[in-house]
């Protein structure tokens, strides 16, 4: 991080599986870099603790940080950040108990991703002469705290080294993007390692540290890296700042894409070397804050101190999460950078105390541990046969909300949650107008949320841009949304109806009287086809009715007489184009396997008043409706259109910012390869359709940065084996749609 060229642009969870479990041989550290506390003390600055003053580093202790790092200087221009200070700090450090992280930027001044200058008495000096000074520099510095009793845990070789260090010798990226500006960085690099190994007894006990800037830059993690290591560099650790407000560093699920992929690929362990976060978005000096603006902020963290220590929470927990232990700590930049003068603070707001100095409750994160309690599974259904505008099954469900308790923001198993179009809580198909998904809570957690709808993650339905309507929540509760409360055990939450009207409705509200001696079936018909052809005026042709087969109907329905009157929905898609009612079918009646045969008629009709282009429709009673005896739907239709039988959209978009290429080999018989290019990042969804529309597999569901993937298909279903046949593979992704004709042939 640096000081005076900052870039402008900008309850508790964890997860719990196996992965998260801290096995390493040392703590995870919980860090804060306070190199500003001398300078600081010096002019006044008093920081406090339940209002009294106290030894900052006492209060960073109390809330749980384990580890200090201090940036140090070649031959600063003030008397802060050189060796003489950090020795002073380094005995307070320890006499706290504390882990020490020692930060070399090789400079004057500050060194960052935008300027790596070198100090002045190395100015000018041949490269061999360069290479000795990095020795011989980060030898005596280590010696000196070394013989004083302070040698630090870890070592920083370079500060935010994304273009190299020690510009020009150690530059690399851009027109010094080759083999021989590599080497001499891996020769810098080394030299500095050497130094700090060679410095003690103690020495080779000190943990390396490379650090970049970007955490969310996959494809530049892996450049830098790769690169690097290519030069048989020795280290231990990949450090990485991450700081949302600045651009090229990604969201929350970037990070937690490069952060696994970078494990995986270097078996390095992790650490976010540096971070923040503003609890307000007021100020205190006359300083230009860094972070200013609700654009700099991140989706689904508000400029609070409620924000501040749930986006400190997650990415604690993202840290954790990173496969195989890798993922060794955190550490926040400048929390102490409180305002006095002269020098005031641009950082004021990011600080982790308020404009007096006194501690903020995020702090309070730091001392969080894990709990000892399991995450649940819930399952939340759907049904989407009240939703006023022409869904498919191959269309677009989601939950929108917020999640508060133990979880903020982020679910256990890694899903956020928000109440914007990258909430992570996506449903799928299961059938007709119903949805469902699961996700993970832990006991405790509060998730408030509504249903959202689209024909694609970011075109929603036509009344209120895909949101349904007003909810008054389960008692106990107040406000327009849908609560849950998670208990201890796995649940499945009873079928919550969308509710697309203007009219508040209950959490739970049915279509349906519920009747001990028969079971609903809701009816739901869409006359706006039959409409524009001429055959059907609502003004005078209407009312729309059912009719059907009495005898399985239990006398419910009969082929000449209505029994069953729709009402329209005025509100609905094209000036009220769906008329729905409830048909109450005896228990009695209903057998297993049996079929009830329908149409839908028009009762002033001159053509006879039945559909006439299809064959009866029929509701098959399945064992679980006859078993559990419980209400349901039937997907709407177009009156006297037969059953869709395309995944594709009636008005497809044509992407541009992706493209899916036809799987290989095609036909297939064991397995098949799906590949897509993402131009710009994007949340994606690969799947897999028979020529009924139904979803037969998800190939891909998540948030994926911009590049090339590819998948492959082993012509499973989510049901195992399917018969030989055509299949859609469809895939959705910012917005758009593109499918591909897949031919199974076995």
């Amino acid at each position: 991080m640096r000081f005076e060229t900052f870039k402008t642009g900008l309850t508790i969870l964890f997860t719990y599986s196996a992965a998260v479990a801290q096995t390493q041989s040392t703590q995870f550290l919980k860090g804060a870099d306070v190199s500003f506390i001398p300078q600081i003390e010096d002019l006044g600055g008093v920081y406090r603790a339940n209002g009294i003053p106290e030894d900052p580093l006492k209060i960073f202790k109390d809330h749980g940080i384990n580890c200090i790092r201090l940036k140090i200087w070649h031959s600063p221009s003030e008397n802060y950040n050189n060796l003489e200070k950090i020795m002073y700090m380094a005995r307070r450090i320890k006499d706290r108990d504390l882990k020490f992280l020692l930060d070399f930027h090789y400079s004057d001044t500050w060194a960052d991703p935008g300027r790596q200058t070198k100090p002045a008495a190395w100015v000018g000096v041949p490269f061999e002469a360069l290479k000795d000074s990095v020795y011989e520099y980060t030898k005596a510095v280590m010696k000196a705290l070394c013989d004083q009793g302070t040698l630090p845990d870890l070592v920083q070789i370079g500060n935010e080294i994304t273009q190299g260090m020690l510009w020009n010798d150690g530059r690399v990226g851009g027109s010094f993007d080759n083999p021989q500006q590599w080497s001499k960085l891996g020769e810098l690099i080394k030299a500095g390692v050497r130094g700090v190994r060679e410095s003690c007894d103690g020495g080779d006990s000190v943990r390396i540290m490379i650090h970049r800037d970007r955490g969310g830059d996959n494809p530049g993690s892996q450049w830098f890296f790769g690169n690097l290591l290519s030069q048989g560099v020795d280290f231990d650790i990949i450090g990485l700042s991450y700081y949302p407000f600045y651009s090229g560093h990604g969201t929350l699920d970037q990070l937690r894409a490069n952060l696994n992929d970078l494990a995986s690929l270097y078996g390095k362990e992790l650490i976010i070397a540096e971070t923040a976060y503003p609890w307000t978005l007021q100020w205190f000096d006359n300083n230009n804050n860094i972070v200013g603006e609700p654009g700099q902020l991140h989706s689904g963290y508000p400029a609070s101190v409620d924000g501040q220590k749930g986006f400190l929470r997650n990415l604690m927990n993202i840290v954790r999460s990173v496969p195989n232990q890798k993922g060794v700590g955190l550490f926040y930049w400048a929390p102490e950078y409180i305002s006095v003068q002269p020098i005031g603070s641009p950082w004021e707001n990011l600080a982790l105390f308020d404009f007096s100095g006194s501690a903020l409750s995020s702090l309070e994160v730091f001392r969080e541990e894990i709990p000892d309690l399991d995450p649940i599974n819930v399952t939340i259904r759907l049904n989407t046969a009240t939703l006023m505008d022409t869904l498919q099954p191959h269309h677009f469900t989601q939950l929108r909300g917020e999640v508060t308790g133990l979880s903020f923001g982020i679910l256990p198993d890694g899903k956020k949650v928000t109440w914007q179009s990258d909430s992570d809580v996506i449903f799928q198909n299961v059938g007709g107008d119903y949805w469902e998904t699961t996700f993970q809570m832990l006991p405790g957690d509060e998730l408030s949320f509504k249903f959202w709808s689209g024909f694609s993650p970011t075109k929603g339905t036509f009344q209120r841009l895909g949101f349904e309507g007003p909810i008054t929540p389960i008692p106990g509760f107040t406000g327009n949304r849908r609560v849950l409360v998670a208990g201890e055990t796995d649940t499945v939450i009873t079928v919550q109806y969308y509710n697309s009207t203007g009219d508040s409705k209950q959490q739970l509200w049915r279509p349906f009287e519920s009747k001990e001696d028969s079971v609903g079936v809701y009816f739901r018909v869409n006359m706006s086809k039959v409409t524009a052809s001429g055959r059907f005026n609502p003004d005078v042709n209407s009312p729309v009715t059912v009719r059907g087969d009495a005898a399985a109907s239990g006398g419910s329905l009969d082929w000449d007489l209505s029994k069953v009157t729709l009402q329209r929905e005025e509100f609905s898609v094209s000036g009220g184009s769906f008329w729905s009612g409830v048909c109450y079918i005896p228990k009695a009646a209903m057998q297993t396997g049996n079929d009830l045969e329908y149409k839908f008629f028009i009762e002033n009709d001159t053509q006879g008043g039945f559909e006439n282009s299809i064959a009866n429709r029929r509701m098959t009673f399945t064992e679980s409706l006859v078993n559990m005896r419980s209400d349901t739907t039937v997907h709407w239709v177009y009156f006297d259109v037969p059953t869709v039988t395309s995944v594709a959209d009636e008005n497809p978009v044509t992407p541009l910012s992706f493209q899916l290429l036809q799987n290989y080999p095609n036909p297939f018989n064991n397995q098949t390869r799906v590949d897509y290019v993402l131009k710009t990042a994007a949340f994606v969804r690969l799947s897999v359709y028979d020529i009924q529309g139904k979803l037969i597999a998800t190939l891909a569901q998540r948030y994926q940065p911009a590049g090339s993937y590819s998948v492959v298909w082993s012509g499973q279903g989510s049901d195992g084996a399917i018969a030989s046949g055509i299949y859609f593979i469809r895939l959705e992704a910012g917005g758009g749609v593109q499918i591909r004709k897949a031919l199974l042939m076995k």
